[in-house]
């Protein structure tokens, strides 16, 4: 909702204290990332208010709430695939799964240094990389279907 990288980290900071101040207005069993969502909305629109004055703002009101509807419109479908992407990832071999991890784990070494350091061809790493999010891919949206079929 935000072009500027810098922009939104601050906002995303913002966010994080008011979600936090504002947990107890949480009510359990309802949708946390549209409730996150929408405090996320709400935040851009006060961050654009206070910095209006400040410099040319190329980013109409109507912008910002059409992504945010967007991303809200979604969120639903991205929390199952976070959850069927978790499942599918505990369904991979211990080896994938370790490789998996060292690429896009906290470190998020490139694909280039995870080949040094593991001693292996590039091109081969590539190819697993490849192979390993091809079978994630379909895992979760097989998962999906089962799901969406009862």
């Amino acid at each position: 909702m935000l072009p500027d990288h810098l922009e939104a980290e601050e906002v995303f900071q913002r966010v994080s204290v008011v979600l936090w101040s504002k947990f107890d207005d949480f009510e359990s069993g309802t949708n946390f990332w549209g409730w996150a969502a929408r405090v996320a909305q709400l935040e851009v629109h006060d961050y654009r208010k206070r910095r209006k004055r400040e410099r040319l703002q190329f980013w109409g009101e109507d912008v910002i709430d059409s992504v945010a509807a967007a991303h809200l419109q979604n969120s639903d479908l991205l929390q199952r695939q976070r959850h069927a992407l978790g499942a599918c990832l505990e369904k991979l071999a211990l080896r994938d799964r370790e490789l998996i991890a060292l690429r896009y784990g906290a470190e998020q070494v490139t694909t280039k240094h995870l080949a040094e350091r593991l001693g292996r061809p590039l091109v081969t790493l590539y190819k697993a990389l490849g192979r390993i999010r091809g079978n994630l891919y379909e895992c979760i949206q097989r998962t999906l279907a089962h799901e969406e079929r009862g």
